[in-house]
């Protein structure tokens, strides 16, 4: 009855409003280009970027208003910027009637009518696009595989793309994607582990050694007013402003959710309501997979010009396969809930910054709280609690993730030079619940960072777009990770139950089976036009764990087509 009823609301909710714009991809080039005004022209209200992806309409309104600034910050955007903005322009072709010039004779006469777009119809009240959405990827990896015909990979993807809107007010989007291809040794062995290739869910053996699987997303976006935004389908969501998020990435599979989205004032709150999948054994025979769902709000404000603060809070949960409706409430704190229920829940609670020094540098960071116990940490038998505050006891339950970085954009006076230094780390058994039925995981993969629990990570970015159509980007990744072993769980897998815990007290961040890794790649990208990239990218990873049958080294050369999709990294 339960279920049928969440059913029922959304459905209703799809049908009785009205629409707001699609959603710009993650990892689209835009996200740096919108990265980069903010640091320089301030924040503003009705655009929080911590909340990702963006959607379209949003997007257009805050370039649109770059216009009315004071001189100052504009003066403060250099030639480039300015391409970058009409470029934002001519990729959400539905809201903008004045930057982008239709092309005068269209190949065939109906195809790219609009530069970004293979086939497009704008017309009064409505806007529609179809792409296709095609990558091949070609490579040879050099170290460490079982033999020469293993050294080579490749990747392709093959689909489409289409987004449409009607009288700027509602839209929709889909993706289709069918994906076959070949992994690194790195990638290999983390499907062998974890069930599933990053990002994929349900997959099928390709030849020999070779994945195959589907990628879909699909969702309409809806507004009764416009303050109130509402997105209902299947596709995944990010909270942060870092290259990791210790809240909700996206780095997993793809889920279906709805999302509603307040924007008023200095005020940004999003709540998103999902149903995630327990657990995948793709040897098991077909069945239906056990659901849990989350329920999570953040509350996003734009407290002065320059700095925003944040707090996030979640709960994983699961009922037979049905919604627990209380956690619909979309303003009540969801730990009072669980409390109220018997406390059988995932709760966590989250803060988030962002600070901008104008016109170069920006700080952000979040800490997220997944479980605290100021006795069971602090209080030492037989010692004053002063003495134990300098003392904790490093409980298991005391578990924690945080993020702190910085973005220095035209660095060292060079333009479009931008430097990203980023630190992560989260506690042993962090994320974890009483089975994977709380934890914070979908589809065998983490909801949040990608190593999981029981790290800590440096991230170096360095990215330059010394050309309109030339990107050129690296990363450079240093990592302390304590894995587990088959019998004893050391609290780096969340979809291990915390219960089986090795030890009470005197847990620390890297315990287990240490390892440290070291990943470096540079990319350079070419975009001859709009949306069609070229890539050549290099890739090197070195792992060394006290397990010596752990270790592990990538030389990796790829070069890649892509039409319609983003860049991807498997940096973990």
């Amino acid at each position: 009855m339960r279920k049928s009823l969440f059913t029922c609301l959304l459905l209703l909710l799809s049908y009785i409003t009205f629409g707001q714009g699609t959603y710009i991809p993650n990892g689209s080039e835009v996200y740096r280009y919108l990265d980069r005004l903010e640091i320089k022209t301030g924040l503003v209200k009705g655009f929080h970027t911590v909340n990702k992806p963006y959607d379209r309409k949003m997007v257009v309104d805050y370039i649109n208003g770059i216009d009315s600034l004071n001189d100052m910050d504009v003066e403060s955007l250099s030639k480039k910027d300015k391409e970058n903005i009409e470029y934002i322009y001519k990729d959400n072709f539905e809201f903008d009637d004045t930057h982008t010039e239709l092309t005068e004779n269209p190949k065939l006469k109906f195809l790219w009518k609009h530069p970004a777009h293979l086939i497009s119809v704008k017309v009064p009240h409505f806007a529609f696009s179809i792409d296709p959405a095609i990558q091949i990827k070609l490579g040879g990896s050099f170290v460490d595989e079982k033999s020469n015909k293993d050294k080579f990979k490749y990747f392709t993807s093959k689909g489409f793309e289409l987004r449409g809107q009607v009288d700027d007010i509602f839209g929709f989007y889909a993706l289709f994607l069918s994906e076959q291809g070949t992994f690194p040794n790195y990638v290999q062995s983390y499907i062998r582990q974890n069930g599933v290739p990053p990002g994929a869910g349900y997959w099928k053996d390709y030849k020999k050694g070779g994945y195959d699987y589907y990628l879909a997303k699909g969702y309409v976006t809806i507004t009764p007013t416009k303050h109130f935004h509402i997105q209902f389908g299947y596709d995944n969501n990010f909270i942060g402003d870092g290259i990791r998020s210790t809240f909700l990435s996206d780095f997993g599979a793809n889920y279906m959710f709805l999302k509603l989205n307040t924007n008023i004032w200095k005020f940004n709150y999003q709540n998103i309501f999902a149903e995630l999948t327990k657990s995948y054994n793709q040897k098991g025979a077909d069945k239906l997979l056990t659901k849990k769902y989350m329920a999570m709000h953040h509350l996003s404000v734009n407290i002065t010009k320059n700095v925003n603060f944040g707090i996030f809070e979640s709960v994983v949960f699961s009922r037979e396969n049905v919604f627990e409706l209380q956690y619909l409430n979309p303003l009540i704190f969801y730990r009072s809930i669980e409390q109220a229920l018997g406390s059988p829940d995932n709760a966590m609670l989250g803060f988030d910054f962002k600070i901008n020094i104008p016109k170069h540098v920006q700080l952000y960071g979040q800490l997220m709280l997944d479980e605290f116990n100021f006795q069971k940490e602090f209080s030492v038998p037989g010692k004053n609690k002063l003495y134990g505050l300098f003392h904790p006891r490093k409980w298991w339950g005391s578990k924690f993730a945080a993020q702190f970085g910085i973005k220095y954009i035209d660095a060292f006076g060079v333009d479009h030079l931008d430097l990203q230094l980023e630190g992560n780390i989260a506690r042993p058994y962090t994320y974890s619940h009483t089975d994977t039925t709380t934890s914070w995981t979908h589809y065998n993969q983490p909801l949040a960072h990608p190593l999981g629990a029981n790290f800590k990570e440096l991230i170096f970015q360095i990215k330059y777009q010394p050309l309109q159509k030339l990107y050129i980007s690296s990363r450079f990744i240093y990592d302390n990770k304590g894995e587990d072993t088959d019998s004893l769980n050391w609290g780096g897998n969340p979809m291990k139950p915390y219960n089986t815990f090795v030890r009470e007290y005197g847990n620390s961040t890297g315990q287990g089976v240490k390892s440290k890794t070291f990943y470096v790649d540079f990319v350079a990208t070419y975009e001859p036009w709009h949306n069609i990239f070229i890539d050549l990218s290099y890739m090197y990873r070195k792992k060394k764990s006290e397990d010596a049958a752990r270790n592990m080294q990538t030389h990796l050369l790829n070069l890649s087509l892509r039409w319609s999709i983003p860049y991807k990294r498997y940096d973990f």
